[in-house]
C-alpha cells in the first residue's frame, strides 16, 4: 500500500498543480488583449450622441489608456458640452442632461474630471449644482419627477461617484449633501447589510448582489468625504492654507461658497451623522458582500456586479475579499464570457457591459483614488518664490515652503482702514487679512461697514476697488447688485472680472451672463490688441445689459417704482 502510495504521489502533485493553475488569475497579456477587442468594440460606433451612455463610452476607454486628447474622446466631450448649452425659459444657458437625468450628470463628472479638471473646471460647477438640485430631502437621487418614492440606489450611486469626482476636480460640495446622502443609506440598509434597488418597493426592496456592491461602495465614499482620513470635515477657511485664490491671479475662485439657498449658511459644516454610524454601516455592507460572494449567478447585472466588487476593493484598499480573489475569479469569468466581437452581453445590454467589463479589467477606481488637481492657496501669486516681498522683511513667514506676508490683525474696522489709506504698501497682506476675517467672521459685521466698503469701490487703486467689489458681495444684500452691475464697465479687467464673479456669487448664477470667467482665455489669440479689447468692451456691455434684467426681476419692491428709472422710460421728446 505504502508503495502504491509512493507510485502515484507525484500524479497527485501535478493534479494539485493543474488545480491551483485553473484558479490563477489569467496571464495579463491575456487580460490587456481582452481590454484591447473591447475598446475596439466599442469605438467601432463612431458616434454616441447626446446620452449616459455616450459620458460611460469616455470613461471606459480614459480608464482603459486612451488620450484624453484622441479625436474619439473630444468627440464624447463635445457632445457632453452641448447639455452644458442649453437654454432655459428666460433664454439663459444652462446645463440640462440627456433622457438618462441623474445618471448622466454623474458620467459626465468622473469623464470632465478625467480629461481637464481645470478646463471644465465651469461646467463641472453646474453639473454639481444640478445634482444639488435633484437630490431628494431623504438625501437620495432618482428619476426626474415628483412621483413619491424613496430613492434609487444605482442612481444614487451615480450621483455619489459624480460629485466625488467633481471633489477631486476643485469643486467644493456641501457637507449638508454628504450628510443627507450618508443618513439614507444607512436608513435603507437591510439588517443583514444588504441593499435593495427601490427600497420603498416590495419587489424591489430585497437584497441584490448589485445593490449590495453599489451601497456599500457609497458609503466608502460618503464616509472620505465626511470624515477625510476618519476626522471630521471642517471648514476649508479654517484649514491652515485658508482661502482658495483664483488660478489666474484673482480674489477667489467662483465657487458655492454658501449653502445652495443662499441663506448664509456655510457650505463645509460639521457632519451631524456620526463617524461610527457610517463605519458600522460599511462593515455591515463588507460582510454582507463577502459573505453573499458570487461571480456566475449574481442577482441583478452580472457585470455591473463585477464593476461593484471592483470598486469596494479599491476603497477598501483589499486585495481580497475574505477568501475570495475577485480580481483572478472576475477575470477569468470575463475572458471566458468575450464574444469574438470583443463585447460582452451580460445582462442583454452589451454596449453598457462591455464598458463594465473593460472598468472591472482596467481596475478603473484605483486610477481615480488620488487627486489630480489641487487648488492654488492664497499667497501663490507675487509672493510665491520670494517675488514682491515687502520692503520690511519683519513682515513676512514662510508657509509649505513659500514666501508670505503675515496676517494683520483680523478686526474689520482696522482692514477697512488700511485699504482707505492710499500709502498702504503692504496691500496684498490687507487683502489677505480681510478675505479671512470676512470669510470667518460675522457676516452682520460686514453689513454694518457696507457704506465704508461702497466707498471704496471708487478707490483709484484697481487692487482696492476690487477688494471692495468682492466684499460687497459677501453682504448676500442684493441692492448692492447695482454696483456691482457698473463696476462690469471698470476701466481695469481685474475689477470687471471680480463685479461678475460677485454677481454670480450674490445671484447663485455659477456660469453668470454674458461674460466668461477668463475674458482674454477666451478671445482668438489671432487678434491684434485692440480687437482683443473691442471684444471683451462687447462682452462686458452685454453682461451689464443681461445683469440689469435679472436684477429688475428681483430688486426689492421699493426700488420697483422708483421716478428715475419710470421717467427714463418714457419717450423722448425730442
Amino acid at each position: 500500500m505504502l508503495l502504491l502510495l509512493k507510485m502515484w504521489m507525484p500524479a497527485l502533485m501535478v493534479c494539485s498543480l493543474i488545480s491551483t493553475a485553473v484558479q490563477a488569475q489569467p496571464p495579463q497579456a491575456e487580460i490587456d488583449a481582452a481590454i484591447r477587442r473591447g475598446v475596439s468594440f466599442l469605438k467601432s460606433r463612431p458616434d454616441y450622441g447626446r446620452n449616459g451612455l455616450n459620458a460611460f463610452v469616455a470613461y471606459t476607454l480614459l480608464k482603459a489608456g486612451e488620450p484624453p486628447d484622441s479625436p474619439f474622446i473630444q468627440r464624447c466631450v463635445k457632445n457632453i458640452l452641448v447639455d452644458h448649452n442649453q437654454k432655459n425659459a428666460e433664454g439663459e444657458i444652462v446645463y440640462k442632461p440627456g433622457g438618462d437625468f441623474n445618471y448622466c450628470a454623474g458620467v459626465q463628472l468622473m469623464v470632465l474630471e478625467a480629461v481637464d479638471p481645470k478646463k471644465y473646471y465651469t461646467e463641472i460647477r453646474s453639473t454639481v449644482d444640478f445634482l444639488i438640485r435633484t437630490q431628494h430631502s431623504t438625501g437620495s437621487w432618482y428619476y426626474p419627477g415628483d412621483t413619491p418614492h424613496n430613492g434609487d440606489t444605482s442612481i444614487t450611486q451615480y450621483a455619489v461617484l459624480g460629485l466625488w469626482a467633481a471633489e477631486r476636480a476643485g469643486a467644493q460640495i456641501p457637507t449638508d449633501v454628504w450628510d443627507k446622502a450618508a443618513r439614507w443609506h444607512l436608513s435603507t440598509q437591510l439588517r443583514d447589510g444588504g441593499f435593495g434597488y427601490h427600497p420603498a418597493e416590495l419587489s424591489e426592496s430585497a437584497a441584490k448582489h448589485t445593490m449590495g456592491v453599489a451601497g456599500t461602495g457609497s458609503l466608502y465614499i460618503i464616509s472620505e468625504m465626511l470624515y477625510p482620513n476618519g476626522k471630521p470635515l471642517v471648514p476649508e477657511s479654517n484649514q491652515a492654507d485658508g482661502i482658495k485664490k483664483k488660478r489666474f491671479g484673482f480674489l477667489e475662485k467662483v465657487d458655492l461658497a454658501e449653502s445652495p439657498d443662499g441663506a448664509g449658511k456655510p457650505l463645509i459644516t460639521k457632519p451631524t451623522v456620526p463617524l461610527s454610524a457610517i463605519d458600522n454601516g460599511k462593515s455591515k455592507g463588507l460582510d454582507w458582500v463577502v459573505k453573499n460572494y458570487n461571480i456566475r449567478k449574481p442577482t441583478g447585472w452580472p457585470i455591473y456586479y463585477l464593476y461593484g466588487l471592483e470598486r469596494i476593493a479599491a476603497l477598501a484598499d483589499m486585495k481580497k475579499l475574505g477568501p475570495h480573489d475577485w480580481y483572478a475569479d472576475g477575470a477569468r469569468e470575463l475572458l471566458t464570457t468575450q464574444l469574438e466581437d470583443g463585447s460582452w452581453v451580460g445582462a442583454g445590454n452589451i454596449p453598457p457591459s462591455t464598458c463594465l467589463a473593460i472598468i472591472f479589467l482596467s481596475k478603473a477606481t484605483v486610477k481615480s483614488i488620488k487627486p489630480k488637481y489641487v487648488p492654488e492657496p492664497v499667497g501663490s501669486g507675487l509672493l510665491a518664490g520670494g517675488r514682491g516681498l515687502p520692503e520690511n522683511l519683519a513682515e513676512v513667514q514662510m508657509r509649505n515652503g513659500k514666501v508670505q506676508s503675515k496676517s494683520l490683525s483680523g478686526d474689520l474696522t482696522e482692514l477697512l482702514a488700511q485699504l482707505e489709506d492710499p500709502a498702504n504698501a503692504n496691500l496684498e497682506a490687507t487683502q489677505e487679512s480681510l478675505i479671512e476675517t470676512i470669510t470667518l467672521g460675522d457676516r452682520e459685521k460686514l453689513i454694518q461697514q457696507k457704506e465704508r466698503v461702497l466707498k471704496l469701490i471708487e478707490a483709484r487703486s484697481p487692487d482696492v476697488r476690487r477688494t471692495a467689489i468682492w466684499a460687497l458681495a459677501r453682504t448676500n444684500d442684493f441692492r448692492v447688485a447695482p454696483h456691482l452691475i457698473e463696476a462690469l464697465n471698470d476701466p481695469d479687467l481685474g475689477v470687471r472680472i471680480e463685479a461678475r464673479n460677485g454677481l454670480c456669487t450674490l445671484s447663485r448664477k455659477i456660469r453668470g451672463l454674458g461674460m466668461p470667467e477668463d475674458p482674454l482665455a477666451d478671445v482668438p489669440d489671432n487678434l491684434d490688441e485692440k480687437e482683443r479689447i473691442k471684444i471683451v468692451n462687447q462682452w462686458s456691455a452685454e453682461a451689464t445689459k443681461r445683469w440689469q434684467k435679472w436684477y429688475n426681476s428681483i430688486k426689492p419692491f421699493e426700488e420697483k417704482f422708483n421716478l428715475y428709472e419710470v421717467l427714463n422710460q418714457l419717450p423722448s421728446s425730442k
